[in-house]
């Protein structure tokens, strides 16, 4: 077996030691392994084109959410399983697909080859596993980024940071035949039901049910606000009357208040140019290991 694997020197504070001579002490001598490091964003995606180029059996991510989610693009509807070595701070999907944090334990999961297939999102040309936010949470991973603080600590900071300063944004939601025009205090798309540090907002979600799960809350006071927080760690966020949840395979969503739609995509923040963008599922297009 051929196994590459793309690693990002940076992830999780560059706490990891993962390096070629402790991949090949952990696999068969008849095995091939190949190292490949990121050196800046969006490499990863490069990387994995060379790897499918070079006939590898098996390609791994290692790193966080951001490096997962470029591996992961681009091996959408093709043959090759990915591999996972959460090696990021919030490590959303590998939490949702039970893959430990542990190099060693995680290295087991990849021999064991166990492949299975997993439904992907898309938003207009792009790809996400875990989850897609507009509004506030969106406002949240901006602000994170900006603090540069990739801990749970720095996620609550930027958390609060932005509560304090929020306002609700205007959109319009196409889904099927029903048009929703409202002020949103949060829009949350889901594929998996872990966002990331062990925070879950759509609890219901599942990776295989050829299905997106759509949570929208409209505009909350103060107290509300609180509520929504408590709910979201005790798992309970329908027992939130302005909380509306549903299950989508496709969706549009417009701005109303003329300013271009900013999301965040696995993690990451996105800026469009756009007033509308259009989200999709696509049932079992990832082939992965766990």
């Amino acid at each position: 077996m051929k196994y590459t694997f793309i690693v990002n020197p940076n992830s999780g504070n560059a706490k990891h030691d993962i390096s070629l001579d402790f991949l090949q002490s952990k696999f068969d001598s008849s095995d091939e392994i190949v190292l490949k490091e990121t050196a800046y964003q969006f490499h990863a995606k490069e990387l994995v084109k060379e790897a499918i180029a070079e006939n590898s059996d098996v390609i791994v991510a290692c790193g966080g959410d951001g490096t997962i989610n470029e591996v992961a693009s681009a091996l959408v509807k093709k043959n090759i399983p990915l591999g996972i070595i959460p090696a990021g701070s919030g490590n959303g999907l590998a939490t949702n697909l039970n893959i430990p944090k542990d190099a060693n334990k995680a290295i087991e999961i990849i021999k064991s080859n166990a492949i299975h297939k997993i439904d992907v999102g898309r938003v207009e040309d792009k790809y996400f596993f875990s989850n897609l936010g507009f509004g506030i949470d969106a406002e949240v991973i901006k602000t994170y980024e900006e603090n540069q603080k990739r801990t749970i600590t720095g996620y609550v900071d930027a958390s609060v940071k932005t509560l304090l300063n929020y306002k609700s944004k205007l959109f319009r939601l196409y889904i099927d035949d029903v048009i929703i025009e409202k002020s949103f205090y949060y829009l949350f798309c889901s594929n998996s039901n872990i966002a990331g540090y062990g925070i879950s907002f759509t609890p219901k979600a599942d990776l295989s049910d050829g299905e997106l799960d759509l949570l929208m809350i409209e505009d909350l006071d103060v107290f509300e606000q609180f509520y929504f927080s408590v709910l979201v760690l005790a798992k309970k966020i329908d027992f939130l009357n302005k909380a509306k949840y549903r299950k989508v395979k496709k969706f549009k969503i417009e701005s109303l208040d003329h300013n271009p739609i900013t999301y965040q995509l696995d993690g990451e923040i996105h800026k469009t140019d756009s007033l509308q963008v259009k989200v999709k599922v696509l049932p079992n297009a990832l082939k992965i290991i766990f």
